[in-house]
């Protein structure tokens, strides 16, 4: 096997829309590779990532079917690796890299040294442009969580501590990755001026007491999955600094859920369900 010291980049498909074409278009101009997988099942997704297998930057890895987040990056993960690469950069397919940000990335991490663990960026919403008012600062911070989309992982790191947590499937698998690099000694790092355009969910618009408000419409199944591993990151590694940043965000959408959003029973019998199987969860 050629050795490869460069970074490839993951990208995550499920159902994918054509926007996704432009995304892993403009990521490939930052890495040397991008691997796609494939979440969707075959009839999904042919059509729209039929163009990619053209493009010799791009591998495609077909799941087959929905083998959830976890598994899914940690299928372009390994591949990364396999192949030689030092550095995996990995988006879900609603992220959109933007102008020198892997450059920064890298610029922030090499000033803290071999102890960097998982560093990303900071999220401007795709639906309104504006960074989000806790993304803003100045140069790289330490942090206990980011999200997976657009987090930058080294090798030397993955080998310590593993790759995420495939049975938690989907939501606080980024979390738990975060918690986990903390816990081995690694500082996770946010960087400022490193910025990826992001979209939470459908992101629909609607008025609230006079103000714009944007409603993510997660499935039964996400919310469900959301209170179960919530309950299992906390029984995992207690309660921090990420877990109160976590509530906040947490209350405020179901504000939103409750107010607004349809099927709102459905999903709040999914998410009871969820924390009920958080606790009887085998750690």
């Amino acid at each position: 096997m050629a050795i490869v010291t460069g970074t490839a980049g993951v990208v995550l498909a499920y159902n994918p829309e054509p926007e996704i074409l432009v995304n892993v278009k403009l990521l490939s101009q930052q890495v040397d590779r991008v691997y796609v997988v494939d979440n969707s099942s075959e009839q999904a997704s042919n059509g729209v990532l039929a163009e990619l297998a053209l493009d010799p930057s791009v591998r495609l890895l077909p799941q087959g079917e929905n083998v959830g987040v976890a598994a899914g990056f940690n299928a372009g993960m390994r591949a990364a690796l396999d192949h030689g690469y030092d550095d995996v950069w990995i988006f879900d397919q609603d992220s959109t890299v933007t102008e020198g940000m892997l450059a920064r990335l890298r610029t922030a991490r090499a000033q803290f040294g071999d102890r960097a663990g998982v560093v990303g960026p900071a999220l401007r919403s795709h639906a309104t442009g504006v960074v989000y008012a806790r993304e803003s600062g100045r140069g790289a911070v330490q942090t206990d969580v980011i999200i997976s989309s657009g987090s930058l992982f080294s090798r030397s790191m993955l080998e310590q501590i593993g790759l995420h947590d495939e049975p938690l499937f989907i939501d606080y698998v980024d979390h738990d990755i975060c918690l986990r690099a903390r816990k081995s000694g690694f500082r996770n790092l946010k960087v400022f001026d490193a910025i990826l355009d992001h979209r939470f969910g459908d992101a629909e618009p609607v008025r609230l007491f006079g103000r714009a408000v944007y409603l993510a419409n997660y499935s039964t199944l996400r919310h469900f999955y959301a209170a179960r591993n919530r309950i299992v990151v906390v029984r995992r590694y207690g309660f921090g600094r990420w877990f109160w940043e976590d509530l906040w965000f947490t209350g405020k959408a179901w504000v939103k859920l409750v107010l607004l959003e349809s099927e709102r029973w459905s999903k709040i019998r999914a998410a009871s369900r969820g924390i009920w199987a958080g606790l009887r969860y085998d750690l």
